[in-house]
């Protein structure tokens, strides 16, 4: 009985300090609108439908300018990618983004543009086997040719992952992201002492080891390389050996973090984009046909890869990708925490309160993008169209010093491997509605389409 009621008291000291040491987030939120609130439920039943949700640019700006602490929902991806510079606590991510961007410049990527255009070309051939065939889910398909590119970029590891897309380490990343994702969504796994308590939590470990696994093989055999030989001032370099010469004192596990990061952020999102656009113009025939017109006037009828002349040609394809990106923004929220007090347009945030940017509601808002707002079109981006847009009104790619330092890779990419196959198939597919949130945005049915030959 003593048990029973000292447990108790704990219970309720708890409670009580719990309580007081949020008082300044609770004095806040009452000071907040609450049209729609329902007892108990709050706004929940807006899940399922509601009001459009406004949003200032103005305010997404100062949030994304000042606030570069990530919110705490990102912890759950720490113990996969560690403090690389994706979760990085903002003290030690102002360390190494500064050297990360010189890793990222402009001149470094577009020597890779070669292994964007020799792996579009194979998936190319590996979407033969679907032509005339029924619909086929192609972000199978994208996601190895993506994957074969970020390894050999990032690592200089070629993994042939095209021709053998159910490899062990693909299978471990898949049931690590399951379970990231199931965290998120149910809050009774989001105490550490509870997961822990679960089958999920070994699962985790034993896929999160596997991959960590094999990235520090890869940085030991590196460093012993570069320790022994120096590096090579000849030819192309991939960024595990870019970050070594920029930075010998990394640790090994600095590195596997970054480099994990580099892979894991860069692949799904990349392959989403790619797939959004397939499925897209799949159902926008006229889109279609202006991107091969515009591409048979790069290319001819040659298939040779693209090069760097020719993806700065892709004017149409690229305002097509920018379309496809606002309709469907695989990263669908982006979380932030004040750290100091920051004042918006219609309130003041204290420090410590987690701030949730919704660009897949943002980048949908007929207040600022119009009437046609659900509507596909990719004449948006026209620089007379876009000349007097806000700079938050559109962020696929965050905004900020913390924005997606990968983008001019991503960008480069896309219409590299789009290219490749939009001269090589015709795309059909119904138009997409349902969609789910697994960490990225993603069909509930999957990116379904149908292929013919062009020629």
């Amino acid at each position: 009985m003593l048990l029973v009621l000292f447990v108790c008291v704990i219970v309720i000291i708890y409670y009580v300090y719990f309580r007081w040491s949020r008082k300044a987030i609770y004095d806040f939120s009452e000071t907040l609108p609450n049209v729609g609130s329902l007892p108990v439920l709050g706004h929940t039943h807006w899940f399922i439908g509601g009001p459009e949700i406004p949003f200032n640019p103005e305010d997404i700006q100062k949030i994304l300018d000042n606030c570069l602490q990530k919110d705490s929902s990102y912890r759950f991806l720490q113990a996969w990618l560690g403090n690389g510079l994706f979760v990085a606590p903002v003290e030690l991510w102002k360390m190494h983004r500064k050297l990360l961007l010189t890793v990222f410049h402009n001149r470094i990527i577009e020597d890779y543009i070669d292994i964007f255009g020799e792996q579009g070309t194979f998936l190319v051939k590996r979407l033969r086997e679907n032509v005339g065939q029924h619909e086929f889910d192609v972000f199978k398909y994208v996601t190895s040719c993506t994957l074969d590119i970020v390894f050999e970029t990032a690592m200089g590891k070629k993994m042939d992952v095209q021709n053998n897309p159910d490899t062990p380490y693909l299978r471990a990343r898949n049931v690590v992201m399951s379970i990231i994702s199931m965290r998120l969504f149910k809050a009774w796994l989001q105490p550490e002492a509870l997961f822990n308590m679960t089958s999920y939590s070994k699962i985790q470990k034993e896929n999160i080891d596997y991959t960590h696994k094999f990235t520090d093989e890869v940085v030991t055999e590196k460093r012993a390389s570069f320790n022994k030989n120096g590096m090579d001032s000849k030819g192309r370099k991939d960024l595990l050996e870019l970050l070594l010469e920029r930075n010998a004192n990394f640790t090994d596990e600095e590195l596997r973090e970054h480099i994990d990061s580099i892979t894991i952020a860069g692949n799904d999102t990349t392959a989403l984009v790619i797939s959004y656009v397939l499925l897209i113009l799949g159902s926008h025939n006229r889109e279609q046909d202006i991107v091969y017109a515009e591409l048979q006037s790069i290319f001819g009828d040659s298939m040779r890869s693209p090069t760097k002349e020719d993806l700065n040609k892709m004017e149409y394809l690229e305002r097509v990708i920018k379309e496809t990106m606002r309709l469907y923004t695989v990263v669908p929220i982006i979380g932030r925490e004040t750290q100091k007090e920051l004042k918006l347009s219609t309130c003041t945030v204290p420090a410590g309160v987690g701030c949730a940017i919704l660009p897949f509601i943002l980048h949908r808002s007929k207040k600022i993008w119009g009437p046609d707002a659900e509507d596909f079109n990719p004449d948006r981006f026209l620089p007379e169209n876009s000349v007097n847009r806000h700079p938050c009104s559109f962020i696929p790619f965050s905004y900020g010093a913390r924005n997606c330092i990968g983008r001019h890779f991503g960008m480069l990419g896309m219409k590299s491997i789009l290219a490749n196959v939009l001269r090589s198939y015709k795309v059909s597919s119904n138009i997409c509605n349902r969609l789910k949130i697994e960490i990225l945005l993603i069909p509930v049915s999957g990116h379904l389409i149908t292929i013919e030959n062009r020629i």
